[in-house]
């Protein structure tokens, strides 16, 4: 085992610092003063910057911006950024660290900064030194897993910042020659701290040996080492250590070598000579003996052998030694915190100190201009560059003890007269420094000395100069510091070494003193509006006459106040102020307002929507969700009545789509009475998802988020009540199900569904936000539950009475997903899905937390108030008795998974080490406390868990308990001593109430009693304080709804406190308010019912007649219902809660004596303690049924009549009314629901698309709601290529009201395209129609035939071919071209209707059609439509564009893609040149993400392709106008620049006109290229040529033409190329055909008897053909002298069943279940039953395969059940990285790992539903990796039925 301590003694060399370069010699900053007013210097770390500070403000200095680095030279060279930090300092910001153990010189050229200046003096030199690298290991004590293994935790403390990598290369450990891991505390990547574990230290029969071994190489430093430690055999449990630890408490540390029994007596079997009262931990392996006085000296210590380990093996040997009681070290600390002294007549300064005979003062004055400068950068105790405003005015070495027998080696305190050391001026400030030298040290050193043999090179100057002389130059900013900072940094704690009292910082206490009198108490609303009150602190008066000046952040003044006789000054400002000064006769009190320094209020409930200076704001729709391609009709109503804004101001209204790409922009100044319109249509290409509007006005910002999705509205009308809000889960779900047709009518003996989805949540209670009810240690997973499946009645109810019988294992409350679904006898289904809470247990405890410091952790050493609240599962309080809080300290516990020997491969997990429990009660308001204290020794991350005693629910949470070691220990937090908790009479107030507030007192306090809202103080009062309580009394007026808070300042004179408060308590409540005058009630007049297609009248008014604008709209039930829409209420919002926004500013925490008592009691008073509180035009098949009429201004006492039609539709519609009345800030709402039917109605129920082939069963429901309706006659009306088999009318027989069925059996064998269904259904004068439009489509892809003829001069030709596809997708084309013919057609076609849309195929589908008019004569038709396709191409692209201007590789994706930004934006460019406009702001944008990306690319050696993607970047740069020549520069530069980077970088310089650099560049490129796999930039051979040929036409290569031929080669051939090959081949052959031009075409063609003659001076000429299914014939002659090539391009749709089967690279399976997982036969399936389609994808090749996509296509009896836009979620899972859900299928867009991987399975599942009775085709699946054909699976497909 280690020696004392277990501690590893380093023994550190420091590093001599030698350089070939000559040494520079810094300047005399005296001699600058003029213009130099700071520098760095002294020693500094590797991680610091050199700071400059002028002396004059620069012009260009501005903050963040990069000043040229020719200012400034550094001695040794290092690369770096020089950069303003204002207009008086740079800072020169290393590009990479510093060199340890280096003396830096910096030489700055003032020349080039100021204009008139000695030439002697164009440059100053300065220096500093950085940090001599060194570190130290310490380990803890020996700890035990169990018999067989243990650990030891260590730290490493380094002089200066490293990193985690090069701390893991200090150590190693072995154990019998085995290698012993060292496992890491990984919480931060550099730090000068290192938390470590040797782990596994495996116990053997008989002791062992652990060598470990320390080597400083990795930071530079000479240090090495190694040492043995023992660890004990599993027989021999024994004392392995005993450490004291020395500190507030002393005691001493037993180190066994396994863990101790707990609850065993250890009095009589530890004994340690002189200590009394013993009292023993047990930690683990450690017991900790604790006892009552302080050991010093030498003590016998016995360890006897009845102690027992927790194996029940008692100790074999008794254990004797002495120990040596070191005695504490020279120290001196602060009694008292604060800086203002209210009494100057007394100006005592007290401190505490131990082994010290003397101590050092120095007083150091920060004069009264130069107190804001200081202030700018501290606050009032702070030090930071206090050379610059402060000079030394005394100093003064204070005798404590003048005969070293009187010293007691322990803490006493002392008191200091400054009145004897300096005469005091008002407003200045004084710090005061205490330190001490080694020749005061009392400590007993017994001869050993430590002293350092090297002087630092900085310190030869000064060599002759004695230590006041030294001071003097550095307050004459001569010297950089006046103290000897060479110091050997092994010795820095030892206090027998010069090291220990060289560090200045760390041997001086200070504090900053300000004499005054003035109390103050600021306030600001968020409307830069200012309220001050000024007191005596003595005495608590106000102060009249007081002086309140407002400085800027600069200290440019902004104005002067007085404060009147009750002390107060209030001030609007048009800006905000940074400081405030007081002043009065003699005194002065500076308060900095910032932010961060204002009381915090997060003890207390002052929550709530915040206003915007002073403006509110509400968006409001017609309804939740919107389809791609609606209307969205947006309203927004202005409140300024806090703010007024100019008339006439303007609204800008902005959209973004969940990329956040801004799709929509509208400003307008058009309103009626503050109520403003943004109606837009979104578009058919529009991606799903959440998109956000935002409303910006007089600077405020308002936002609403819009829900866009391929919904489909409801028919149903379902209604779910339970009879509770919260389940309890004690008593059974118990509810009623109703479920009715849209107009009304029952929904008889229909099959329901109710699925409830139970999962966690967050546990929230009103009231209570502010505390945790999770318990962190407990998990749940999500689980589903059926509640009913079944029939509902004659009545359309079903009961629901279900106890579930989950979650007693929660970590709190529940949320339950219902998801109800009602299915029409047709097949069709409506949605209901919404969301309650389930509480698993009868009552919740709930945990507050105090704050935690700005690194997210509580101090050691101090003790810190947790609050904790016991409620029932409805969030009432309840008492409970004995409620335990268990205290964890999470330690790691590491284990081995490849056997025991090999323990190279780990797993990590946490496990809790109990540490204490703590019992505590809570009150009858549920409310109660516990303090928790951590010892420094312990610091770590705790688990801090409370229990419910009754019910059994938990929480907690983790903390950090940790000082940041190089910071003194934070003070005890005193956070819970300055809280005023009190409370009001009542919740909730009228107007004209009054409110009676209490708070506790004592009867010398007074009060600043403060209504305060969410912009101002709106009033305040002094209330002088009653012993005991005080009531003040509060009137409730208009102004103060709809809430206030009271914020009060409970103030004790300072001089006479009577009790153990503070002399300032503070605290707020909120008072919530109502006012029945800000109620609108508007009133609709229409009919219960309506027709549709005919006029009805709609009338407005307003209950009690007064005047209002408002907004009309009237929406479909079908779509409201799909979200749960609420008719939008501004009321709700206007007069919501509004937060508290006054900030509040105090000085008395930094009054010394402000603390007179107790530091850890909350004063409360009785009572509640705190308040509570497409590509072709598709079938639009769901036209959604919305009005929206307004705004319209309703005068007083009038009434507005509107005339609406409805189109033809049945169900029901609600009628909205928004209203407002901006002059009495008063708001309201109304709605109606009416049905929309006539005496005979008609509903059909279709699949969304359908297939050639397949038979559907088309049911027909025909609703009688007139008992005159009897006989009906059904029939139908179909487009062509439908057909009735069988009958094609149907009679019904009606003898009451109700609905009955009809079904015609549809035969859609010969329809293809947009079709249409017109169901009619007649009864005498009576008439019902339903009319729909439908897509029928044949999912298989084209496919193409080519017929090619050579046509010589003036030859004739006939050419026989025949048609191929189903009927209604053949196509022919004639292509004649007078060069040998190039496959441009059909390699377009294939790159057109590919199916998938990333931005890379989007780009590939358009770019070569840009160029293609340029080359073919085609017919006017075909080249409107090439027009429409880029047009299309161009918006679908600027959907992919990032925030950031780059685009993702799918819609969606929040990365951009690096290739994929580069070749869209090339074609962006293309298109731009061509006439083409771009998508608002892509262009700037993109080049603005090009030029940032280029600047900050960097070469990837291992990453092939890398490169070629920077100088596509560039070329794209070059193109677009903005090149970036220094990144080009760089690229060219580059050594292993790969050879397809040299073609494409060549091109980049051609395009900016530098041939000769162009040229280079290609003469040293190659035109082999070699075959690897592009999977950065989807490359290939082909592609890459093509890239070059692109160059080549640029700079007129000769080798063009050969590679034009290749390539034409390629094209013409039958191999596959990806869409990327394609694209670019054909795109640089369109660019050369263009150049190079060809002959020209003139021909004649004969078909189907039509004759045609074609001329064209264009190389290609192409027309569509009219055919006939079957057998064609075309003749074609020549009309030229020169050989046509002539092409007949044959298309066509395979018929349903003959695709291919492939499969190579990959595997694929689908298996189909019901929802409980159990497999099912699909052949056959029965309507309406839910099931799961699972397909698994597998790599077969041990290779990554990247840009994976998955086609899975749906027959059209099935429907996808999407609940992804509900509160259900989503229903299908997968492992892709991008899903696109469509109405017929699902793509999933993924990558695949290797074989032997994880990743190389994916598993994806969807939730279908069979729908529609017919018969239907189900098409195999496709896998396919986009970019590698190596890589394809294609299955067959199948026919399937869906029957009854």
């Amino acid at each position: 085992m280690f020696s004392n301590k277990s501690f590893l003694t380093v023994v550190v060399a420091l590093l001599l610092y030698s350089c070939s370069q000559k040494k520079m010699k810094p300047d005399n900053i005296y001699n600058y003063r003029n213009y130099i007013s700071y520098t760095t210097s002294g020693i500094i770390s590797t991680s610091d910057v050199f700071e400059i500070n002028v002396t004059q403000p620069v012009d260009g200095w501005e903050d963040g911006k990069e000043i040229s680095s020719d200012l400034i030279e550094v001695t040794p060279n290092i690369k770096g950024k020089l950069i303003a930090k204002n207009n008086t300092t740079l800072q020169f910001i290393p590009l990479e660290s510093l060199q340890p153990n280096t003396a830096y010189s910096i030489t700055i050229k003032l020349n080039k900064i100021f204009k008139e200046i000695d030439k002697e003096q164009h440059t100053y030199t300065f220096q500093c030194k950085t940090i001599a690298p060194s570190f130290s290991i310490a380990t803890n004590s020996l700890q035990s897993y169990d018999t067989n293994w243990q650990y030891v935790t260590g730290v490493i403390k380094s002089a200066d910042y490293i990193s985690l990598d090069a701390a893991k290369k200090l150590i190693t450990a072995t154990q019998k020659g085995d290698k012993i891991a060292v496992v890491w505390k990984e919480t931060s990547k550099k730090s000068k701290y290192f938390d470590f574990k040797l782990d596994s230290l495996q116990r053997f029969e008989n002791d062992s040996e652990v060598l470990i071994k320390w080597d400083g190489k990795a930071i530079q430093s000479t240090i090495s080492d190694k040492e043995v430690m023992v660890i004990p055999g599993k027989n021999n449990f024994k004392v392995t250590n005993i450490q004291i630890v020395q500190g507030n408490q002393q005691h001493v540390i037993i180190n066994f070598s396994d863990p101790i029994k707990k609850n065993q007596n250890f009095k009589g079997l530890v004994t340690i000579q002189g200590a009394k009262n013993e009292k023993f931990v047990v930690d683990g392996n450690l017991l900790k003996v604790y006892y009552d006085s302080q050991i010093s000296g030498t003590a016998d210590i016995n360890v006897y052998q009845g102690i027992e380990n927790s194996y029940q093996y008692k100790l074999k040997e008794t254990y004797q030694n002495s120990l040596l009681f070191e005695e504490l070290k020279p120290e001196v600390r602060l009694l008292s915190s604060g800086s203002i002294l209210p009494n100057s007549k007394e100006l005592k300064f007290n401190f505490e100190a131990v082994n010290l005979s003397a101590v050092d003062v120095r007083i150091i004055k920060v004069h009264t201009d130069n107190i804001l400068q200081f202030l700018q950068y501290n606050n009032l105790n702070g030090d930071n560059e206090i050379k610059r405003v402060g000079r030394r005015i005394a100093k003064k070495t204070i005798h404590l003890i003048e005969d070293a027998s009187q010293n007691t080696r322990n803490w006493k305190a002392y008191s200091i007269d400054l009145s004897t050391l300096f005469t005091a001026d008002p407003g200045a400030i004084y710090r005061v420094e205490v330190s001490y030298k080694k020749e005061y040290s009392l400590y007993d050193c017994d001869g050993a000395t430590s002293k350092i043999v090297k002087k630092d090179e900085f310190s030869e100057a000064l060599i002759n100069k004695t230590a006041e002389e030294k001071e003097a130059l550095y307050w004459d900013n001569k010297l950089y510091s006046y103290t000897d900072y060479d110091y050997s940094w092994r010795d820095r704690d030892n206090p027998c070494s010069d090291s220990y009292f060289n560090q200045t910082y760390a041997r001086t206490i200070a504090q900053n003193l300000l004499a005054s009198n003035l109390g103050v108490i600021a306030k600001r609303g968020n409307q830069k509006n200012y309220f001050f009150a000024v007191t005596d602190i003595l005495t608590t008066q106000a102060i009249s006459g007081a002086k309140v000046s407002l400085y800027n952040f600069q200290q440019q003044k902004i104005d002067e106040l007085t404060t009147d006789f009750e002390g107060i000054a209030t001030y609007k400002s048009l800006n905000d102020a940074a400081f405030a000064i007081i002043t009065k006769n003699k005194n002065t009190t500076y308060v900095k307002l910032a932010d961060g320094n204002s009381l915090s209020l997060s003890k207390f409930d002052v929550s709530g929507v915040k206003t915007q200076k002073g403006i509110k704001g509400f968006i409001y729709g017609e309804r939740g969700v919107w389809r791609p391609g609606d209307s969205i009709h947006l309203n927004f109503v202005l409140n300024d009545a806090d703010n007024k804004l100019p008339k006439n101001h303007p609204v800008r209204l902005e959209v973004r789509d969940p990329n956040g790409k801004l799709i929509h922009k509208k400003i307008t100044r058009d309103q009626v009475d503050q109520f403003y319109s943004f109606p837009f249509k979104t578009s058919t290409e529009n991606i799903t998802g959440n998109y956000n509007a935002v409303v910006s006005v007089g600077g405020a910002k308002f936002t609403k988020q819009l829900k866009i999705e391929t919904v489909k509205p409801n028919r149903l009308k379902i209604k779910l009540d339970f009879d509770k809000e919260v389940f309890s889960a004690n008593s059974p779900m118990k509810g009623n199900l109703q479920v009715n047709w849209l107009h009304g009518s029952p929904a008889r003996n229909i099959k329901a569904e109710i699925t409830a989805k139970v999962s966690k949540t967050s546990t929230v209670f009103e009231g209570f936000e502010k505390y945790l009810f999770n318990d962190p240690t407990r998990n749940y997973y999500t689980e589903e539950l059926q509640l009913f499946n079944g029939k509902v009645s004659e009545n359309g109810s079903a009961s629901i009475n279900k106890k579930m019988n989950v979650g007693k294992n929660a970590p709190g409350m529940l949320r339950v997903q219902f998801l109800v679904k009602a299915f029409e006898k047709g097949g069709d289904f409506s949605i209901d899905a919404f969301s309650k809470k389930y509480a698993p247990y009868v009552s919740f405890v709930g945990l507050q937390s105090p704050k935690e410091d700005e690194y997210g952790s509580y101090g050691t050493a101090t003790n810190k108030q947790f609050d904790i609240v016991t409620l029932t599962d409805e969030g009432k309080p309840i008492a409970r008795k004995n409620v335990p809080i268990q205290v964890y300290k999470i330690e790691w516990r590491w284990w081995w998974n490849s056997g025991n020997d090999n323990l190279s491969s780990y797993n990590s997990s946490s496990y809790h080490q109990p540490y204490k429990t703590i019992m505590t009660n809570t009150d009858v308001n549920g409310k109660g406390s516990f303090n928790l204290k951590i010892p420094a020794d312990d610091r770590g991350r705790y688990l801090i868990r409370v229990i419910d005693p009754i019910s059994g629910h938990a929480t907690g949470r983790t903390a950090y308990f940790y000082d940041n070691w190089w910071e003194n220990s934070p003070t005890d937090d005193k956070e819970a001593a300055k809280m005023l908790i009190f409370n009001a009479d009542k919740k909730k107030y009228q107007v004209g109430d009054v409110a009676k507030i209490t708070f506790p007192s004592a009867h010398i306090s007074k009060a600043l009693v403060s209504l305060e809202n969410g912009a101002e103080v709106m009033e305040h009062q002094w209330v002088k304080t009653n012993k005991g309580k005080t009531v003040v009394e509060i009137p409730i007026t208009k102004k103060m709804a709809p809430n206030f808070f009271v914020n009060i300042s409970l103030l004790q004179p300072h001089a006479k406190i009577e009790n153990d408060l503070p002399i300032r308590l503070y605290g707020a409540i909120p008072i919530h308010v109502e006012d029945p005058a800000t109620n609108l009630e508007p009133i609709i007049s229409m009919p219960d019912a309506v027709e549709p297609e005919k006029d009805f009248e709609v009338i407005v008014t307003e209950k009690s007649k007064k005047p209002m604008t408002y907004t009309l709209a009237i929406v479909e039930d079908g779509l409201l219902d799909l979200t749960r829409f609420k008719t939008p209420n501004p009321h709700s919002l206007f007069y919501a809660r509004e937060a508290l926004g006054v900030r509040t500013w105090d000085i008395y925490d930094d009054v010394i004596g402000a603390y007179s008592g107790s530091i850890d009691q909350v004063f409360a008073i009785g009572g509640d303690g705190s308040a509570s509180a497409a590509k072709n035009r598709k079938a639009n098949r769901f036209k959604p049924v919305v009005k929206h009429l307004g705004p319209f201004y309703l005068k007083a006492g009038q009434q507005k009549k509107h005339i609406i039609k409805l189109p033809n539709y049945m169900g029901s519609v609600r009628t909205m009314v928004v209203a407002g009345n901006l002059i009495k800030e008063s708001y309201g709402n109304a709605e109606k629901t009416v049905t929309v039917k006539k005496p005979l109605m008609v509903l059909a129920s279709l699949p969304r698309k359908l297939s050639p082939g397949e038979k559907v069963t088309l049911p027909v429901t025909v609703f009688a709601t007139d008992e005159t309706i009897k006989n009906v006659q059904v029939s139908l009306e179909l487009s062509n290529g439908i057909e009735v088999i069988g009958k094609k009318t149907t009679q019904l027989q009606f003898q009451k009201t109700g609905e009955q069925m009809a079904y015609f059996e549809l035969d859609v064998t010969k329809a293809n395209g947009i079709n249409t269904v017109k169901v009619i259904a007649v009864s005498g004068a009576q008439k019902g129609i339903y009319d729909v439009e439908i897509d029928v489509v044949n999912p298989n892809p084209i496919s193409s035939k080519l017929i090619s003829k050579k046509l010589e001069a003036n030859q004739e030709l006939v050419i026989d071919f025949e048609t191929f596809g189903v009927s209604g997708t053949n196509d022919a084309t004639l292509q004649v071209s007078s060069a040998p013919q190039i496959d441009f057609a059909n390699r377009l076609d294939y790159l057109i209707q590919y199916p998938h849309g990333c931005i890379e195929q989007t780009t590939s589908s358009v770019f070569p059609q840009l160029f293609l008019t340029d080359l073919f004569d085609v017919s006017t038709k075909k080249e409107n439509q090439i027009q429409s396709n880029i047009e299309k191409g161009i918006k679908r692209l600027g959907n992919f564009q990032r925030p950031n201007g780059g685009l993702s590789y799918w819609i969606g994706e929040n990365f951009a893609s690096d290739w994929g930004t580069s070749y869209a934006g090339h074609f962006m460019l293309e298109a731009e040149k061509k006439g083409y406009v771009l998508p608002f702001s892509f262009k700037s944008n993109w080049v603005r993400y090009q030029k940032e990306t280029a600047r900050n690319w960097k070469p990837n050696y291992p990453n092939y392709g890398g490169d070629l993607n920077q100088a596509y970047r560039l070329y794209t740069l070059a193109l677009s106008g903005s090149a970036d020549l220094g990144a080009m520069n760089r690229l060219r530069e580059y050594k292993a620049i790969s050879n397809e980077a040299k073609w494409r970088l060549s091109a980049a310089y051609a395009l900016i006109g530098q041939k000769e650099a162009s040229q280079q560049l290609a003469n040293t490129a190659s035109v082999a290229f070699a075959n690897r796999r592009y999977s950065s930039n989807y490359g290939s051979i082909t592609r890459n040529k093509a890239m070059a040929l692109e160059t080549m036409l640029l700079i007129d290569d000769e080798r063009t033409f050969e590679f034009a031929t290749s390539i034409a080669k390629d094209l013409s051939s039958n191999q596959w190329m990806s869409t990327q090959t394609t694209a670019y081949s054909l795109l640089s052959m369109g660019k050369l055909l263009m150049k190079n031009g060809g002959k020209s075409i003139k021909l004649e063609y004969q078909i189907d008897s039509k004759n045609e003659a074609l001329e064209t001076s264009k190389t290609n000429l192409e027309r569509k053909l009219n055919v006939i299914n079957g057998k064609n014939s075309i003749t074609v002659k020549s009309l030229v002298d020169n050989p046509l090539y002539v092409t007949i391009v044959n298309k066509g749709k395979l018929p349903l069943g003959n695709e291919l089967i492939e499969s190579r690279g990959f595997s694929t399976q689908v298996v189909y279940s019901d929802t409980n997982g159990n497999p099912i036969d699909i052949a056959k399936l029965k309507q309406g039953q839910d099931f799961k389609a699972t397909v698994t994808v597998k790599n077969l090749k041990n290779e990554v395969v990247k840009d994976v996509a998955l086609t899975q296509i749906f027959p059209s009896g099935w429907e996808i059940v999407n609940t992804r836009f509900t509160d259900f979620g989503s229903n299908s899972t997968s492992q892709a990285r991008f899903s696109d859900i469509r109405d017929d299928r699902v793509n999933f867009y993924f990558d695949m790992q290797a074989r032997t991987t994880s990743g190389g399975t994916k598993r994806f599942s969807v939730l279908l539903n069979a729908s529609y009775l017919g018969k239907y085709y189900l098409p195999g699946i496709q896998v396919e990796a986009m970019y590698d054909n190596d890589y394809l699976v294609r299955t067959k497909g199948t026919w399937i039925t869906v029957i009854k």
